[in-house]
């Protein structure tokens, strides 16, 4: 019963903190992103949704995920969730995701487009803990 609840709390936490953090913010960092670029930039549904999306989904799968694993951290989970934060960063730099070119066509932004959206991650697993924590407590 615990790993269940474990693993729904932490993907619903992931779910929340990635579609706002990750998915609204992820979009947000990308128009701020083309505008230190030097281009207009501007919003479209579709590409809005899909970035809100991938937010979702990676938090939904990483946070059930931190459910599970969330006892190995720190005794702090603010601190286990931004080391989580981090992991997920470096797991996103690793693997081959499509949209990660998008940072090529700015090759003198990448190191500040690295910050941006690392600093996102760190958020992420903060807020990620931060919820399931509070969660956890109260069931």
């Amino acid at each position: 019963m615990q790993f269940l609840k474990r693993l729904l709390l932490g993907a619903c936490a992931g779910l929340v903190s990635g579609t706002i953090i990750l998915g609204i913010g992820g979009r947000l960092a990308m128009r701020l992103i083309a505008m230190l670029g030097g281009l207009p930039g501007g919003f479209s549904w579709g590409g809005s949704l899909e970035v809100v999306a991938l937010g979702l989904l990676i938090g939904l799968l990483s946070g059930a995920l931190f459910g599970l694993i969330e006892k190995l951290g720190f005794q702090k989970r603010a601190y286990s969730g931004l080391l989580y934060g981090a992991l997920v960063f470096g797991s996103i730099i690793i693997l081959p995701i499509e949209g990660k070119g998008a940072a090529a066509g700015f090759p003198k932004l990448l190191l500040i487009i690295y910050l941006i959206f690392g600093n996102l991650f760190l958020l992420y697993g903060w807020a990620l803990a931060s919820l399931f924590d509070h969660w956890y407590s109260r069931t």
